[in-house]
């Protein structure tokens, strides 16, 4: 079970299992310690106090018994004598439980005659109660009598609770309910503690090597706010990394470009028309390999020209352009507007990737819009698909199935790559599965963007 909790809530379930614990330990401990009559006698020491009175006024001559009458009466308990057998008024009721627990505590006296009379009035239903009600019962009085060996009884009126209380409560009760103030300052303490580390969470989880990325203000515990420094430290540095592998490739690819567009120039000065598209065509390729590994390296870094992006009308331009070309591909995208929060040419980049990728191994492919959980997208071809066992590795940088390692039949390997920077970087989803036409589908699942206010 603590596996499935975060560290607040077990924390939290620690406390309460110490509490639980702490309450068995006093309860076990309580009986072990005293005998069952001495907790009945703390309890309730009703019970010791009748005994004590009954015996009393048994050995007082008759005469002497209306001062020890007085001397045994109190504000919560009003003795008096009565020489028939109390009985019960159109106004109370005979109490059983009472005069069964009286007659079971009174060892002493048995056997003797206990009779208990209250109130006829009948406790409301809980849905009835309200505050104060507890507060106005407590003044409520029972009287019972017990028989005394002369053939009188003695009539003992109680007025409010007949255990004793700590502020008008129950001493068990007062405990349970400071036990219970204390465990919910304790939650709320764990709760606040906690806080630090679940905003660093959720930092983490959102950071993609971004310099737009915030930092984490250092809050709680002097080891937390250590640990969101070294966090905060450690994403800086990782940001400047990125930043320099970007700008070492595109200083790079820069110049490679005008070595190959020199090599371009020389290469139109050749006779051999045959030599000269072949030489030509590697460096396109040439160039289009610079351009791969540059947006590879890239990755995410373009977040600041997100924005609100029809994807509908992103798919539907594709669509047109290669049906134009005479392309085989169907499409089922609907007619309604689906926003999501993207950079338009990161987003085009994606879908011309897979989309090219499905009619380059398949002569039919189709390309579905919908949304669901978000804004799905499938595309499946009936080509001959990718393995199971080769679905997460195609996503790595050059790596390709065809071993050729030509470009008219494998591509450079950085097309799947780049689909899955572009997916993470904008907190989708892409998965690889087998196509109903035998082919393979490609599903990706992109968050829809938030309503404007």
């Amino acid at each position: 079970m603590l596996g499935r909790l975060g560290f607040a809530g077990r924390l939290m379930a620690i406390v309460l299992f110490a509490l639980v614990a702490l309450w068995a330990i006093g309860v076990g401990w309580l009986f072990v310690s005293e005998s069952r009559d001495e907790i009945i006698s703390a309890l309730f020491p009703l019970p010791e106090r009748v005994t004590a009175i009954v015996e009393l006024l048994e050995t007082v001559q008759p005469a002497e018994r209306p001062t020890a009458l007085k001397a045994v009466s109190s504000d919560n308990l009003h003795v008096t004598l009565a020489n028939e057998r109390p009985q019960a008024s159109p106004e109370t009721t005979r109490l059983p439980l009472v005069e069964r627990f009286l007659t079971l505590y009174l060892s002493a006296l048995q056997p003797r005659d206990v009779i208990a009379i209250g109130s006829r009035n009948a406790l409301p239903r809980w849905r009835d109660w309200h505050l104060g009600d507890y507060w106005r019962n407590r003044k409520r009085s029972v009287r019972f009598a017990v028989s005394m060996r002369t053939g009188d009884y003695v009539v003992i009126e109680a007025q409010g609770p007949i255990g004793r209380r700590l502020f008008g409560l129950p001493p068990g009760f007062a405990v349970g309910l400071l036990g219970a103030l204390i465990g919910m300052a304790a939650v709320i303490a764990i709760a606040r503690e906690a806080r630090p580390l679940r905003a660093l969470s959720d930092a983490v989880g959102r950071f993609s090597g971004d310099a737009a990325s915030p930092t984490i203000e250092p809050a709680g515990a002097p080891e937390i706010r250590k640990l969101i420094v070294s966090v905060n430290e450690m994403q800086a540095r990782i940001t400047e990394l990125v930043r320099g592998r970007t700008l070492l490739l595109g200083a790079i690819s820069h110049d490679l470009k005008t070595y190959i567009t020199r090599l371009r120039l020389r290469v139109e000065q050749l006779e051999d028309h045959a030599q000269r598209d072949k030489a030509a065509s590697d460096l396109d390729e040439m160039t289009k390999l610079l351009e791969d590994a540059l947006v590879v390296a890239r990755g995410g870094l373009a977040s600041d020209k997100r924005k609100r992006t029809d994807l509908r009308a992103l798919l539907s331009s594709l669509i047109e352009d290669r049906l134009q070309c005479g392309a085989g591909i169907r499409a089922d995208i609907g007619e309604d507007t689906i926003l999501v929060q993207g950079e338009p040419v990161a987003l085009r980049r994606l879908f011309t990737n897979l989309i090219d990728n499905a009619l380059n191994f398949a002569p039919q492919c189709i390309v579905r819009l919908r949304r669901e959980d978000g804004a799905v997208v499938t595309i499946d071809d009936d080509g001959p698909g990718i393995p199971a066992h080769a679905h997460a590795a195609v996503f790595e940088p050059f790596v390709r199935l065809e071993t050729s390692r030509s470009r008219s039949t494998g591509g450079s390997g950085l097309g799947l790559a780049i689909v899955k920077q572009i997916t993470d970087a904008h907190g989708a989803r892409i998965a690889l599965s087998a196509s109903p036409q035998c082919g393979l589908r490609v599903t990706v699942v992109f968050p829809i963007a938030a309503s404007r206010a």
